[in-house]
């Protein structure tokens, strides 16, 4: 096979043997060629042909022998030259056109392209390995990871155009006018055609419940069809894994409240408070009209402050619905009160995923297992948007598995490099602003959710939104419930366009956004998971707002964390699937699960134990648990009338087990209150000390810039203690500020510990404090500014008021722990303080 490429006056010849397999495939040409070409007469001829076999040596040939070599060989003609295609046709050498791959020829080779894998580049077409290579140079200049060469291999492919590849690493580079190149896939609604349309007229139910249900809607979802096909109104245990906002909630409602009106009991179980909050209030107002008493559950404390919400725990036995946490409903089993629920017929466990969670995926397992035990007729509801072993989990539970995996509205997912952090906070104000002028077919808004991972930084993120003209409000645990509650109406009054949160609290936030963008992957100090990656991106989009779902990975090039890059990660999660939701236990948690059975009397002998003891698979043996449990003394073995020997708690047991705790603090709480003096305050304290402190931003930015370091703001960080216990650093800031740090030294750095100042007194003072300003009738607000103005010291008065109730807690766990073993005067002593912290 020959190839001609016109060059100027040159007519150049790349005889490649073969002419198998060669178009888009590098080839080494034979010898390298080139004629001259002239006219004779009316005719165009060669009139000089020159071979090169290697780049010093040139032979000069007779004319003729190029026109021998063109008739015997299939000739390929390199773009269109008039003066070259009249010399074949006038020789009768047929020939094709063709593309080359120019940037090829530099290194030696000849690569022919056809249209549909070449890329056009500079005005010029160029084959895929050198388009490949010229992005690989870019990156590496750039300071990529390679990694992230498959996302711009996927470009490439996609567009055709390697300059608009290159053009995202542009600096000048807009995301918002250039969607197409961000995109890193589109997931699909999906079709529903194999679901049947069911209308509400067609189920068997109440009709006053009927009448509810039908003002949201006429017809069920999809996911809802498939659960009444599964047997959901027959009473059968059920595992849903859909999308979120695709219908999951409305399934256990569909299950549960038929049943109260034939006086059977509902319970609707979350892992956090602030949801449970918003589904209590929900049901409230949706069930109110049908006569039906809603409760909640959720063990939180009376703490009496402005701004905050004092949740309290109503009376379960005489409602009909229960809205509760995991662990409220765990404390009444564990209390040995599961009579107070009476005839339970239903209970709906969401986010039944968190089974996977390091703390609360024991808890989670035991408390199904012990509702089954405890409850043989009950029907249990688990509702999911990620599992991964769906079929696993509902087998270990002995429920039906409903799995529908259509998106209620499509998504898309974008991925965009920052090449600095100002430059990834402008991406997003640019992304923000430009949503929340896009308004659906339904009439909304687009409003966007940004998951940051720190609360500091969900402020300076809002802050630097709003100055370039988005309505933008920071949102986090530590925030007032009043801060809180005002904003997440804002946002469903579409008066916010974005709201910036933690990733921490993700399974929380419940606002109906059409965009999420991820201002980092890490959440607290790891990499988020593919399950948590799954859940978040999930928030994106609402079926009865927004036609679609967007979703913006901003990593920034060069930042790494762990060893990993955050490029990298952002390719790694998008290429993900969700993960195994598997339980796993310590040894600590086997030793609380098993106590928890007793106190609740899932298990009340040693076969029973034992029996139960072989459905997991647990990092201490049977034996080993069954000793901690006699050694520690929480349960005891004792004869019933017919002579069989039977397990039950200690007082000393049950109290650890109603207050959550491990054996080893229980061990210490056991401990302290025998000693002479006892001091209730100071082993909370210990036990619950107060961690949410910072270094104020003022201060840190100070001592960063003085010192040249990235400093950590957290208060008790052993970088900041160091620094803060520095005279030498205190001493190059200002005045004012030195005079705040010396003040902190002297109230809290002056212990004389060997080990000083990492030892723990800074935090058992700051909590004693803090304590203190409580007792003398101050609010958590008013605490927080002081700490600010005194000692530089930020603390959220959201986070003070939700430690406080920790603190509470935990003084009932002592009181507990003291009732059983018959310390009056320690009871009184916890009630007291009880009462100090709850009043204000």
């Amino acid at each position: 096979m020959i190839i001609l490429r016109k060059n100027k006056k040159i007519l150049e010849m790349f005889p490649i043997g073969s002419a198998k397999g060669a178009v888009n495939n590098r080839r080494q040409p034979i010898f390298y060629g080139y004629l001259k070409l002239g006219r004779n007469g009316d005719q165009v001829r060669p009139q000089k042909f020159i071979v090169k076999k290697d780049p010093e040596t040139e032979n000069l040939f007779p004319p003729s022998e190029a026109i021998k070599i063109l008739r015997k060989q299939n000739v390929y003609v390199i773009g269109k030259d008039e003066e070259t295609e009249e010399m074949l046709e006038s020789l009768n050498i047929p020939f094709k056109r063709t593309r080359m791959c120019r940037h090829c020829t530099f290194e030696g080779y000849v690569t022919l392209l056809r249209k549909e894998s070449s890329y056009l580049y500079h005005k010029e077409y160029i084959c895929r390995l050198c388009a490949e290579a010229e992005i690989k140079r870019e990156l590496k200049a750039r300071g990529f990871d390679m990694s992230t060469f498959r996302n711009f291999q996927r470009m490439l492919q996609k567009t055709g155009d390697l300059n608009k590849v290159l053009s995202v690493l542009n600096p000048n580079f807009n995301p918002v006018k250039n969607p197409d190149l961000t995109l890193y896939d589109r997931i699909k609604r999906g079709s529903d055609k194999d679901i049947p349309k069911m209308s509400m007229d067609e189920l068997k139910l109440p009709s006053e419940f009927k009448r509810v249900l039908k003002s949201h809607g006429k017809h069920l979802l999809p996911v809802q069809t498939l659960a009444v096909q599964n047997g959901l109104l027959e009473g059968d245990n059920l595992l849903i894994v859909s999308a979120t906002a695709s219908g999951k909630t409305l399934i256990g409602e569909l299950a549960g409240i038929p049943r109260t009106l034939n006086g059977k009991k509902f319970m609707f179980l979350t892992p956090l408070v602030a949801l449970a909050n918003q589904k209590y209030r929900d049901f409230k107002k949706k069930y109110k009209k049908m006569g039906l008493d809603v409760s909640i559950r959720v063990g939180m404390s009376r703490i009496k402050a402005k701004g905050e919400l004092s949740i309290v725990d109503d009376d379960v036995e005489a409602s009909d619905i229960v809205v509760g946490t995991y662990e409220g409903l765990d404390f009444l089993l564990r209390a040995g009160k599961a009579h107070t629920l009476g005839d339970l017929g239903t209970v709906v466990v969401d986010e039944i995923h968190m089974l996977d969670d390091e703390e609360r995926g024991p808890r989670l397992n035991g408390l199904i297992k012990r509702l089954k035990a405890l409850f043989p007729d009950l029907q249990i509801i688990g509702l999911s948007a990620t599992v991964q072993n769906p079929a696993e989990i509902a087998s270990e539970f002995g429920m039906k598995m409903v799995e529908y995996k259509n998106r209620p509205v499509p998504l898309e997912r974008h991925l965009v490099f920052a090449k600095s952090e100002y430059d990834k906070e402008d991406i997003m104000a640019r992304l923000s602003r430009n949503e929340y002028k896009n308004i659906s077919k339904k009439g909304f808004k687009g409003q966007t959710i940004i998951f940051t991972n720190s609360r500091r930084k969900t402020h300076s993120i809002s802050d630097y939104l709003s100055k370039r003209g988005v309505n933008a409000e920071a949102y986090h645990a530590g925030l007032s419930y009043s801060k809180k509650s005002r904003i997440e109406k804002d946002f469903l009054k579409q008066k916010i366009s974005a709201v910036v949160t933690t990733a921490a609290l993700a399974a929380g936030v419940d606002f109906p956004a059409s965009q999420v963008i991820f201002e980092t992957l890490t959440m607290g100090n790891k990499w988020l998971s593919p399950n948590e990656f799954s859940q978040m991106l999930g928030r994106a989009g609402r079926p009865s707002y927004h036609d679609v779902g967007k979703v913006y990975l901003i990593p920034e090039v060069g930042r790494s964390y762990d060893d990993q890059s955050e490029d990298m990660m952002a390719v790694s999660l998008l290429e993900s699937d969700v993960e195994r939701i598997d339980v796993t236990y310590s040894e600590d948690d086997v030793v609380e699960q098993f106590l928890a059975d007793v106190c609740a009397g899932r298990v009340d002998d040693l076969e029973s134990m034992e029996a139960a003891y072989m459905e997991e698979e647990l990092p201490l043996s049977f034996e080993e648990t069954y000793n901690t449990l006699i050694h520690h003394k929480f349960i005891r073995e004792v004869k019933n009338k017919d002579g069989e020997e039977k397990l039950l708690p200690t007082r000393y047991g049950r109290a650890v087990s109603t207050s959550f705790l491990n054996h080893e603090d229980a061990d210490y709480i056991r401990k302290r209150i025998h000693a002479k003096k006892v001091k209730p305050l100071d082993i909370a304290v210990f036990l619950e000390p107060f961690e949410s402190a910072y270094l104020s931003n003022r201060i840190s930015q100070r001592l960063s810039k003085v010192l040249k370091i990235n400093m950590s703001t957290r208060l008790f960080a052993d970088s900041t203690l160091d620094i803060l216990s520095s005279g030498d650093a205190i001493s190059k800031l200002e005045p004012n500020i030195q005079e705040t740090l010396i003040n902190l030294q002297i109230e809290f750095l002056s212990c004389k510990c060997k080990d000083r100042p990492f030892c723990d007194c800074f935090q058992m003072e700051l909590s004693r404090r803090i304590l203190k300003q409580r007792m003398m009738k101050k609010d958590p607000a008013a605490i927080s500014k002081k700490l600010m103005r005194n000692y530089g010291i930020q603390a959220y008065a959201g986070d003070i008021f939700s430690w406080l109730d920790a603190v509470i807690r935990m003084l009932e766990a002592i009181r507990r722990i003291a009732g059983a073993f018959g310390k009056k005067e320690v009871v009184r002593e916890c009630s007291r303080l009880i009462k100090k912290i709850e009043g204000g």
